[in-house]
């Protein structure tokens, strides 16, 4: 399946179709880190590779970047192929003309700030550039990133919030249309991380550049992304911006990967339209089908934490469910209650500070316009 994104006409980026790239196991099997991927990137996009490790998300960043060879299918940059291997085309990375910020940075620490981010105009083939026009495109990005008077400093000297900064400078230097970021702010603190976070969309928004961005956490994902590529054992499950992704999931693993769900398992009793039932050790529960549903078929009733009301009292809904609190949790922006419904932990999150006393026995309500109904096969 082709998975283009909005553009105005214009070659993309990037163009991926259906890209194959396999692995050996150790005793011999093949595993496809990539499985028949195919999408588009335009100018503007930040597009996000989301899954858990092991789905191929990095095995495609490589890809692009000339890093890894696939074993079948097409990469092209602004309608110019890449890799092709029907054409005997494979560029290397240092000819494709973009720019990756690693996990790792990959920064001398011998080297001051300046220099690292001055490599890239250095090495590069072509034209040279005059020393000032060096000086003044290093200087420019180190003021973007926020830290010009690092520039005489060196790397092994800096905090590992500054080591990425420079590390982006680095990338962003070169004006090149396309970053590629292999989960980039997984080795910073939480508080950096969020700042860098908020930076790097301000950045990307505002220099236009298309950026592809390998990460494993949700929250990141959708603080980034215009778009999220969701991966599962290197299929693309679904690609979508992250307000569909999250309310609207494409399946139950997309569902139960991407933030926090609620789950009954059960079977389905009825089919009406958009709704369906499902007979649940916990009573019967109705929601919106997602997915093709018949009477009798394995599914889910799933709502998200924040979706669901707690009550001491019977509610009248349709989708209530009896139990006791387990935990009671400030989490400062919102008070989560864990309850234990005949064995099965279920969540609410509400606004405020309330906590519930634990043991104490309450409802749980999810309306049923927030119940997702999906086949249990999907995972």
């Amino acid at each position: 399946m082709n998975h283009p994104s909005p553009s105005d006409g214009r070659e993309p980026v990037v163009r991926v179709e259906q890209l194959v790239k396999e692995f050996q196991r150790r005793d011999g099997s093949p595993v496809k880190a990539i499985d028949h991927v195919s999408f588009d990137v335009h100018a503007g996009d930040f597009l996000v590779l989301l899954g858990p490790s092991g789905c191929g998300k990095t095995t495609l960043l490589r890809s692009l970047a000339g890093l890894e060879t696939p074993d079948a299918g097409t990469i092209s940059f602004a309608g110019r192929p890449q890799f092709s291997p029907e054409h005997g085309v494979n560029v290397p990375p240092e000819k494709r003309g973009v720019s990756m910020v690693f996990q790792s940075y990959a920064l001398w620490p011998h080297m001051t700030a300046f220099r690292n981010v001055a490599y890239p105009l250095q090495s590069r083939k072509g034209a040279r550039i005059s020393r000032s026009e060096t000086a003044r495109r290093v200087r420019e990005v180190l003021e973007m990133v926020g830290i010009p008077e690092l520039e005489h400093s060196h790397v092994s000297q800096m905090s590992g919030g500054q080591q990425q900064r420079v590390a982006l400078a680095r990338a962003l230097v070169g004006g090149d249309s396309l970053v590629l970021f292999d989960e980039p702010l997984s080795n910073v603190d939480a508080k950096v991380r969020e700042q860098l976070r908020v930076e790097l969309v301000s950045l990307q928004r505002e220099l236009g550049f298309a950026a592809v961005f390998v990460t494993h956490d949700q929250d990141e994902a959708m603080q980034l992304g215009t778009r999220i590529a969701v991966l599962d054992s290197g299929r693309l499950v679904q690609l979508a911006p992250p307000l569909e992704v999250y309310t609207q999931p494409a399946n139950r693993y997309v569902a139960s990967f991407v933030g926090t769900m609620n789950e009954c398992p059960g079977r389905v009793t009825a089919v009406k339209g958009e709704t369906a039932e499902v007979e649940t050790e916990l009573g019967t529960l109705t929601g919106r089908v997602s997915g093709g549903l018949s009477v009798g078929d394995r599914a889910a009733a799933m709502w998200r934490p924040e979706n669901g009301t707690l009550t001491t009292g019977e509610p009248v809904a349709a989708n209530r469910l009896r139990g006791r609190v387990k935990a009671s949790l400030f989490v400062g922006a919102y008070t989560e209650q864990v309850v234990d419904a005949a064995g099965r932990e279920l969540r609410v999150r509400s606004a405020g500070a309330a906590l519930q006393e634990h043991g104490s026995e309450v409802w749980v309500e999810a309306a049923e316009a927030d119940t997702l109904v999906m086949p249990l096969e999907d995972v």
